[in-house]
């Protein structure tokens, strides 16, 4: 019996030692360029198109970004031309600026040669944060981008709404909205992860997020939404991925370009960045219904 046995343990060990494999290689590959045309209705129709990179969860230096891999995908994002690029934290890894994963300054060379006419604006991640802070946004500076922090910045068309992770909650919003109004604009919230839809107040009719990795990990019923460990959810399971319409809200969700995982493999969720291009367009009459369709034509909250 235990002959028997043998052929089945050596056949799982070579389907765990592929699978692993598949995904080593899955974590490293060119991210995919995923695009989307989305359209600010009350915007200026004949005001350039706005092209903007979504780029997240960069996490350098760990075994799946080498400073050689984030220098291609720097490459790849410029030959793309942007006006802008908006990063959505993690750029680093770890759990403590003592982790041997660690190396906030290796960010610095690749980032500082992005170019974009409106600038590279960003917002810290969970791994910024839980790591070293200062020395995160030291290297930021450093690379010459923009740090937004419960901050505002008028790019184009839109107001951008930076918030950290922890303070997205709508109490917390409401002056940094306020700002935005001042400052005119469409407003468009950038945040690390996905929201829940009680978080954020109608009024910020677009939401740019990463955090989930699109699921990094997935399998058929199953997609790493929920922390057994911790028995929490890790991010609204609608919003893992890609577009989700939320009531009136628009939420896209990067997957990112690096993987945290030690190995760092990715499965049935492939790296990627999005570029979008927003574009302006009339309200429609008073006596026509104001909510957007199922499309991506968005209304900012002021409109109503």
């Amino acid at each position: 019996m235990r002959l028997l046995h043998r052929p089945i343990l050596a056949a799982l060990l070579l389907t765990l030692i592929a699978v692993l494999a598949y995904g080593w290689h899955e974590a490293r590959s060119d991210p995919i360029v995923r695009r989307a045309q989305i359209t600010l209705v009350g915007g200026d129709p004949k005001a350039r198109p706005l092209r903007i990179a979504l780029v997240s969860d960069i996490h350098v230096s760990n075994l799946a970004m080498p400073i050689s891999r984030l220098d291609r995908i720097v490459d790849q994002i410029n030959a793309e031309h942007p006006d802008a690029v908006l990063i959505a934290g993690d750029f680093v890894n770890g759990t403590g600026a003592d982790s041997w994963d660690f190396h906030p300054r290796d960010i610095i060379a690749p980032l500082s040669r992005l170019r974009a006419p409106l600038g590279v604006i960003a917002v810290l991640g969970n791994h910024d944060t839980d790591t070293s802070r200062p020395e995160v946004e030291a290297a930021l500076r450093a690379a010459g981008i923009t740090l937004l922090s419960d901050q505002v910045a008028r790019i184009g068309p839109i107001a951008l709404i930076g918030m950290d992770m922890l303070s997205v909650r709508k109490y917390r919003i409401a002056p940094v909205l306020a700002r935005a109004r001042e400052m005119g604009g469409f407003p468009v919230l950038m945040t690390h992860a996905p929201p829940f839809s009680w978080q954020v107040s109608q009024e910020i009719p677009l939401i740019l997020a990463g955090h989930s990795h699109c699921g990094q990990i997935v399998f058929p019923g199953w997609d790493n939404s929920f922390d057994v460990l911790a028995w929490r959810l890790r991010f609204p399971p609608h919003l893992r991925c890609g577009i989700a319409h939320v009531e009136r809200q628009t939420v896209i969700v990067t997957g990112g370009v690096g993987a945290a995982t030690i190995p760092p493999i990715r499965l049935g969720a492939p790296p990627d960045f999005w570029m979008l291009t927003l574009t302006g367009a009339p309200l429609p009459p008073i006596s026509a219904p104001i909510n957007a369709p199922k499309g991506r034509q968005i209304h900012p909250g002021s409109s109503r």
